[in-house]
């Protein structure tokens, strides 16, 4: 179920660091009263082998807005919009419910007003899907050098590797939350990637590269509609691999 959350500042404009992405993170969890929920996302997840995966995912903040390179800030004028997407649908519930009910939240020491809460059940009916970018997808590989430092790889979309990292990604999640593997194969296809869409995000003091822009899906419908709800590539709970049906 994906929610739409549209906010403004309670005293004008909201300004917020250029990457405000743990912000947002900090904020979902805070916003679930279940804690046993809270706890079981933040500290476990769904499992398989060594990976956790969280099978959430959300935007980055769309509105009016301005950039200060120099102070590296952004700062929102008016209404801005988040997304927030999930196969689950408790923490779908329980952040519905937070948003709509206590119309009032603090981010980053600001008053914010929820304005409204949308919510949407997308099914996907197609095996061909055009998707848009909504944050950054990302995937890598982490690896040890000669002198025993960790170093890591992220992978550009013409990188051959990159469409078979984005497929056992999905394999991975989609076996830790049903416990079988899929059974058809994910097929992702660039179709409008450009240098501009490159982002690099700093995460709590890592870089982390992704890219926006224009892809097309091939697997089956349910399989498709299962990636709406969970996020393409790595670090979907970290604000991530969210994105649209160009359709939209």
């Amino acid at each position: 179920m994906r929610l739409t959350i549209t906010m403004s500042g309670r005293q004008g404009p909201v300004s917020l660091p250029l990457h405000y992405q743990h912000l947002l993170q900090g904020m979902l969890y805070r916003s679930l009263e279940n804690e046993q929920l809270a706890a079981f996302l933040h500290d476990k997840g769904f499992r398989h082998g060594k990976r956790s995966f969280k099978l959430f995912t959300f935007s980055r903040l769309f509105g009016t807005h301005q950039v200060d390179r120099g102070k590296k800030a952004i700062r929102f004028l008016d209404d801005f919009q988040w997304h927030i997407d999930t196969v689950l649908p408790e923490l779908t519930q329980q952040l519905g419910q937070r948003f709509l009910l206590q119309r009032e939240i603090e981010l980053y020491g600001q008053l914010i007003e929820v304005k409204s809460v949308k919510m949407e059940n997308i099914d996907i009916r197609e095996n061909e899907i055009d998707i848009v970018m909504l944050s950054p997808l990302t995937v890598y590989s982490t690896y040890e050098t000669f002198d025993g430092r960790k170093k890591t790889q992220f992978f550009d979309p013409d990188d051959e590797v990159f469409p078979h990292l984005i497929e056992l990604n999905f394999r991975h999640k989609y076996e830790a939350y049903y416990g079988v593997p899929p059974t058809e194969r994910l097929l992702i296809e660039p179709v409008h990637v450009h240098h501009r869409h490159r982002v690099v995000t700093m995460f709590k003091n890592m870089y982390i590269t992704g890219w926006l822009g224009y892809y097309r899906l091939c697997s089956s419908p349910e399989q498709l509609t299962f990636l709406y709800h969970v996020g393409l590539g790595s670090r979907n709970s970290q604000g991530f691999g969210m994105f649209r049906l160009k359709s939209e």
